[in-house]
């Protein structure tokens, strides 16, 4: 798994920026999360990725 951060825009001397996570496709298909809405937690230093249950 890899964190990469983008530059995204600057609007007014203030520049934005954009976080993506990627995660081996192996791991991504076999959840079934594909176009799913994610809740993602940050917590005793580890991200947890959960699906959203609606």
């Amino acid at each position: 798994m890899k964190i990469l951060k983008a530059f995204d825009k600057e609007i007014n001397n203030n520049k934005y920026f954009r976080y993506r996570i990627n995660l081996p496709k192996r791991i991504i298909e076999e959840s079934g999360l594909i176009d799913k809405e994610l809740k993602i937690v940050f917590e005793k230093g580890k991200i947890i990725i959960e699906k959203e249950s609606n």
